[in-house]
């Protein structure tokens, strides 16, 4: 799976980025800097990020971005957090799942869980090396300020107490939600996601994912969160890719993380799959594409895994003593959708969730690991995310399908004078 094309050399690349000039980049397709200042401090972070780097390979991906596979010795994530990377065999044991189901639902037949296996490359990455997406002028530009390249909305329902004055919070764009959620003590859960390419905007961004969030009485809120987004800011295109986020204080962007971004997420060494790859995704009325995805809290870390294989972690000491570095209090599945202008994306498919199977999106399987250990399928309630017309959300619990607990979801979204959503 991997281009004929040729990246730029590494070295070539570093020089680029010291010589640019604000002048030229807000030249460049879609820039959306919002000031010189706001470009050196951009420029700033990418010399910063790469001091001491040394890279064996780079290689182009599927959909146009560069991977650099870095001496392990010299890559960021070590430099910030020291020791070798772990191999996924000495990772933990895979989340818990429930038992086993008593018949498997029709359905099940026309999904495809396409293999991933490193997927923008047949090979593994060279030996003694880690890899990481290049982060360029070109993506970071794209974005007004370099603190908007972590912004994310707080979901519908993840707010404080009522009696408790919250923890400030920094405005982004506006959301909207068709999610499922469950309150309960838990480490982690899974589910599997129907993976579509809704078209967004460059001021957009659509959502099918998971949330375990721990709220504290004093208003702290902490979340981790994995699914597929299409970013056409963040990504070269619409096509749908996989991500992992965490914020350790309300989404406030210092101290909200994408992906491996400012080097808090630890890859495992030669992982399956790197987040902010490309999927495949679902045709309507054909093919069903699904990948299995979840978050666990266990050996001080919350690992994620994709399709059963370990990836990486979120060290529990990021969170600073919080609610996460223990247990998350509610489970969250299901889409959202953003907007920095007039209009509103379409959610999942694109189809509201009455359509059904093979036109809606949909996660199945959905569920949560309890603290008191094992795995059990979600219980999960509307509790109120939908809001308008522009977008649906179908919950069926505890099935004794192999769809167990799944929900479909999404909408249209609206055009310019089109119904509020």
């Amino acid at each position: 799976m991997v281009t004929d094309l040729s990246p730029q050399p590494f070295d070539r690349f570093l020089k680029s980025v010291a010589s640019a000039t604000y002048e030229e980049v807000r030249q460049l397709p879609g820039a959306a800097v919002e000031s010189a200042p706001a470009f050196e401090e951009m420029k700033a972070h990418v010399m910063d990020l790469y001091k001491g780097v040394s890279v064996a390979e780079s290689f182009v991906e599927t959909d146009g971005q560069v991977i650099d596979c870095i001496l392990e010795d010299t890559h960021p994530v070590v430099r910030r957090w020291g020791g070798p990377a772990i191999a996924p065999a000495e990772g933990p044991p895979e989340i818990p799942e429930p038992d086993e189901p008593t018949s498997p639902d029709p359905r099940s037949r026309d999904v495809v869980r396409p293999g991933l296996h490193n997927p923008v490359t047949t090979r593994t990455y060279p030996a003694g090396t880690m890899p990481l997406y290049r982060t360029t002028l070109s993506t970071l530009c794209r974005f007004p300020n370099l603190a908007a390249l972590s912004a994310k909305d707080k979901p519908v329902g993840l707010a404080a107490p009522a009696a408790v004055e919250p923890l400030a919070t920094e405005p982004t764009q506006q959301a909207r939600y068709a999610t499922g959620e469950q309150d309960i003590n838990c480490l982690g859960g899974s589910s599997k996601l129907n993976v579509w390419s809704p078209y967004a905007a460059g001021a957009q961004r659509a959502f099918s994912q998971q949330w375990y969030a721990g709220i504290r009485g004093d208003g702290l809120l902490q979340t981790v969160e994995c699914g597929w987004t299409v970013d056409l800011a963040r990504y070269p295109n619409t096509s749908p890719h996989f991500f992992v986020f965490a914020t350790r204080q309300n989404y406030i962007t210092a101290d909200n993380v994408y992906n491996l971004q400012n080097q808090v997420f630890r890859l495992v060494a030669n992982p399956y799959v790197i987040p902010g790859a490309p999927l495949q995704f679902s045709q309507p009325g054909g093919t069903q594409v699904e990948y299995k995805m979840g978050l666990y809290l266990t050996n001080s870390a919350w690992w994620l895994y994709f399709d059963d294989h370990p990836i990486g972690y979120f060290p529990v000491s990021w969170f600073n003593n919080g609610p996460l570095t223990t247990q998350a209090t509610r489970a969250k599945f299901g889409g959202e959708v953003s907007t920095g202008i007039s209009t509103w994306p379409p959610m999942g498919s694109g189809q509201h969730a009455a359509a059904g199977f093979g036109q809606a999106a949909y996660q199945r399987a959905a569920a949560v690991n309890p603290v008191s250990g094992g795995a059990v399928y979600a219980t999960l309630a509307d509790a109120g995310s939908v809001h308008g017309r522009c977008y649906s959300l179908q919950i069926t619990n505890n099935t004794a399908s192999d769809w167990g607990t799944y929900l479909f979801f999404g909408g249209p979204g609206n055009d310019p004078g089109g119904a509020p959503c």
